[in-house]
Order: C-alpha cells, then structure tokens, then sequence
C-alpha cells in the first residue's frame, strides 16, 4: 500500500485522508466491529506464546463476552518477571524494539514494553493522522511539503517520543533540527540553540514534544533572544529572518517571542499537564497546540482533532474498556475486588473511568490497567459530525504525583529524600499542585520551628535529586524547581485524625497513602492552622 509521500506525490490528498484520518468517519458500531475483529485476532496470537497462554490461563475465549469473563486484569507486575529481562521468546510476535518508561521507586525503576512491528507501523500511522489534524483547517484539506522542518524536541530511544522520527521516514521525508544523529548526542540545552540556528535559516514547520518541554524552550526563547542565538554563525538569512521578527515584537510593543520568528503549521503536544501549558504554548509560537494520549504500554492512542476540543480514541491500536469510577474506588478499598469494566461503546458522557487495554496487533498486554484516568466530554462531536466519544486525560489513579510527565513521584521516594535530609517524621502529605506556571509537589510537614521552611526545603530538594533522576531531569530540562514545603506546626495532623476518627478516611486511621489527600482532608489542615 502506498505511503503518504508517494499519494501527495500522486496529488491523491483524499485517499490520504481516507487512509490516516479515516477513522473519524466511523459511526460506534463500525468502530465496535473493528475492535472486536481484531481483538479475536490478537487472542489468536497470543495463544500460541508462553506469555499469552499464562495471561488467558490456558485457553482460547472463542468471543468478546467469554474473554471479559475469563481474562483477569492485569498489571506490570504480571509482566515484570519476562520484561524486565525483555524475554523476547514469551512473546506471540518478536518485538522489533522495546521501549522503556520510569517505574515504581521501590519496586523496578523501568518499565519496558515491546514492539513488534505491525504494531510500529499503526502507532506511525496515529501519529500521521495527528501531524494531518494539526495542518488542517477543515475536513479533508491539507497541505504538507517534503522535507518540512521538524524541529527537535523529543527524548531519545528508547523512549517512546525518540522512536518517532525514525520510523516516520518510512512514510514521509522531514527535515529534523538538529538532525536525529546529532541531536540524540546533544544534551538538551545544546538541542535549543542548535535547533534555533538551523531554524532560523530553514524555518520552522512542525513542532512535537512533551508540553512542558515546549513552554520551556519558547521561555528560553524569551528570555535568551538574539542575545543567545547572535554569537553562533548566522546566514544572511537567518539574521533576517531573526531582525524582522525582532521589529514586529518592537512595533508591537511587547516581547521578543518565537512567534515572531517562525510562523508554525502545526505543533503537537502530549504528556501529563499538557491542559495546564496549552495558552502558554500558543502564546510563545502563535500556533494552537494539538494534544496526543498515549504511552509506554498502549503506544499513541488518542488525538484531537482540528476543533482542539476532545479526543478520539484510535480502533485499531488497542481494545479499549474502561473500569466506571465507583468501580475504580472499590477496586482500591479491597486489592481482592475485581472491578467491572464497560465498552468504548457504553461510555456516558460526563463520568470519569480508569483506563484498561489490550494490545492489538502482535502487543504483549492483556486487559491491562494502565493507571490512567479519563474522562468523557460527550458522545459524539456534533461540530465536525463525527459519531466517536470525546475523552480528555485527567490524571494517574495511582498513589504517585506525576510531574509534567517526566517523573512519578512516590510515597517511598519522598520518605528517603525526607530522610536522607534528617527528617526523622512520619506526619507529613504531599499533593500535585501548581505554581509559577508549572505542576509541583506540595510537601505538608510537621515542624518545630516553621520558620525554617526555606532550609528544609533546599535539603529535600537536593535529596530528590539524588534519589530520582527524572526529577533531577526535570530541574535541567525545564527549568524550574518543583518541590514547595509548607510548615505545619507539630500535633496537626494527629489532632486531625482524632477528629476524623476511623470511620471517614481511610487516611484518618493511618492507612493508605500519604500522597494526594482528600481536598476535604486539607481544608482542615488548613483551618486547623489558620486557628
């Protein structure tokens, strides 16, 4: 079948759209049907592996409703012992590369996942459908050169974003800045300035990248401007190209900013917070961010589309359910309670659901619960007629704090940061909160004397550096410190669990985790303290 270069070069737009973005044409029950199709396909495959046969314990569910009924959830531990030492011989099809994302502190520090490459090449063709969406203007009509400009701001393999670029060459030729050789051997700093020189002569077309990696590197911009870019050998050109926008931002009487400079076709964005930093990128690069769902475990698996409202699930990436909140909750109060899930076609507008998958296409993971939360918008997009749920992220259902998708901060990780600073004290929380533009962790700590928050601090922030390299990671990449302490006195939070007793909370009897609290449990620390 021909690829998307070869159709734009045949003038064959339609059958492009049609092949990549096709799937919005699809009312529920085609979408059902192609689900269910090749869901039976993948039990096939797994049949016949180690793996799959332990997963379906031992037999083959002959329809949707026998394998919902007979396949128990899944979870990496499940996993861990065979991918942890990417034992390719379990597996139904042979992974053509694996890819790897942080895991739990106390348990393994990476989760990896494998491959194979029919599943490579329909991860490729979601993300070409997501370039196509952040071109658009209206359904069908596109417009994409060879060799467009791309420039570089992905993590490199074997992450999932770093795996992009390299196969997307086998649809269609960008021209990355820096180039993939060179950038995958820069660090991040070196990345921006490099990738700015290049752009300046080349220009910029295409943008894709961690949200929060996006805010900074239009910050950087701002804040480093001509200043930075001028001392490296500027063409003619470039230095055209930099004076002009330099004058629009004068004539405008505001800030130098990348928009100024570059005008985008399209970016896109994925990563938790992406919500949070979408104004943010629009302001910097004058080019409304279109925001992809996906991860380690289930590849790229939703997009939005060129209305920038909710996303759409992909059909042929992963079976999708979905575990209901309520179920979600009991599932939690007993590790024994195997919660209920529903169908993509059952989903209700309005109501929250964890996330479960299985891989389609050769994928390991059966009926897996990723430990994200979504929630549905609508149940059809009446704007752009399309008869498909709309679904946002909202968050992890796990006890971490995820950062901008860079770490997963745990309850184990920040009690040894607490004690490798000397804290000896159990009575602390921690939450997701958000400041100076950026998510961060809210440490609530029991002190003597709380005027000494800004020491404290300094010490548990240099701890967590020690104990979590992605935190550390993310101080460099993004720039910004994310850890605040708050100083309650001493006694607070066993007083508040006095007045809560055991009946109410979990977290009131000392169970559970310390992360995320209760917003009701906080507004009493907070009027506990005010009095």
């Amino acid at each position: 079948m021909a690829n998307l270069c070869e159709l734009l070069r045949e003038g064959k737009t339609n059958e492009a759209w049609l092949k990549y973005c096709g799937f919005i044409e699809l009312s529920l029950v085609e979408f059902m049907e192609i689900q269910e199709r090749l869901l039976m396909e993948q039990l096939q495959l797994l049949s016949d592996s180690h793996l799959g046969k332990k997963l379906l314990r031992e037999s083959f569910p002959k329809s949707l409703e026998e394998f919902r009924q007979t396949v128990p959830l899944t979870t990496y531990e499940d996993y861990l012992p065979y991918f942890d030492e990417k034992r390719a011989d379990v597996l139904a099809v042979q992974p053509e590369f694996w890819i790897c994302t942080s895991g739990k502190f106390d348990s393994y520090d990476q989760k990896w996942a494998p491959y194979p490459a029919a599943w490579v090449q329909t991860q490729i063709n979601n993300f070409i459908a997501a370039i196509i969406f952040s071109i658009c203007s209206k359904k069908g009509s596109f417009s994409l050169r060879e060799n467009s400009s791309f420039l570089y701001a992905m993590a490199p393999p074997p992450y999932l974003t770093g795996m992009v670029p390299h196969y997307l060459k086998n649809e269609f030729p960008f021209a990355y800045l820096p180039p993939l050789a060179e950038a995958e051997k820069m660090d991040f700093d070196q990345q921006n300035l490099e990738g700015f020189r290049l752009g300046l002569h080349y220009g910029i077309d295409l943008f894709f990248g961690i949200s929060a990696v996006l805010d900074r590197i239009g910050e950087k911009f701002v804040k480093q401007g001509i200043a930075a870019l001028g001392q490296r050998g500027l063409s003619p050109l470039a230095w055209l190209r930099l004076c002009c926008g330099y004058l629009r931002s004068k004539l405008e009487r505001r800030e130098f900013l990348p928009k100024d400079v570059w005008n985008l076709k399209g970016i896109i964005c994925t990563g938790t917070d992406t919500s949070f930093y979408k104004k943010r990128i629009e302001h910097y690069w004058g080019v409304k961010p279109l925001e992809i769902y996906g991860g380690t475990e289930i590849g790229f698996a939703a997009t939005q589309t060129w209305d920038y409202n909710g996303m759409i699930l992909f059909p042929d990436v992963n079976f999708w359910e979905f575990i209901p909140e309520d179920e979600h909750f009991k599932s939690q109060a007993d590790p024994n309670y195997e919660p209920r899930t529903v169908l993509f076609s059952q989903l209700e507008p309005g109501k929250r659901y964890e996330l479960v998958v299985t891989n389609l296409k050769g994928g390991a993971f059966v009926r897996y619960r990723v430990g994200d939360m979504i929630k549905v918008l609508s149940r059809t997009n009446e704007t752009l007629d399309i008869d498909l749920p709309q679904i946002i992220y909202e968050d992890r259902v796990e006890d971490v704090i995820d950062l901008a998708g860079f770490t997963r901060i745990t309850e184990r990780a920040l009690g040894k940061a607490l004690a490798l600073s000397g804290i000896d004290n159990a009575n602390w929380l921690a939450y997701k909160a958000f400041a100076d533009n950026h998510p961060l962790i809210e440490l609530i700590l029991e002190v003597q004397e709380p005027d000494s928050t800004r020491e404290l601090e300094e010490k548990i922030h240099l701890a967590l550096r020690g104990v979590d390299s992605d935190y550390r990671d993310l101080e460099s990449m993004v720039g910004y410190r994310p850890l605040r302490v708050k100083a309650i006195p001493e006694g607070t939070i066993n007083l508040l669990r006095e007045k809560l007793g055991r009946g109410e909370f979990s977290w009131a009897a000392g169970l559970g985790s310390r992360l995320n609290p209760p917003a009701k449990i906080m507004e009493m620390i907070a009027s506990t303290v005010e009095k």
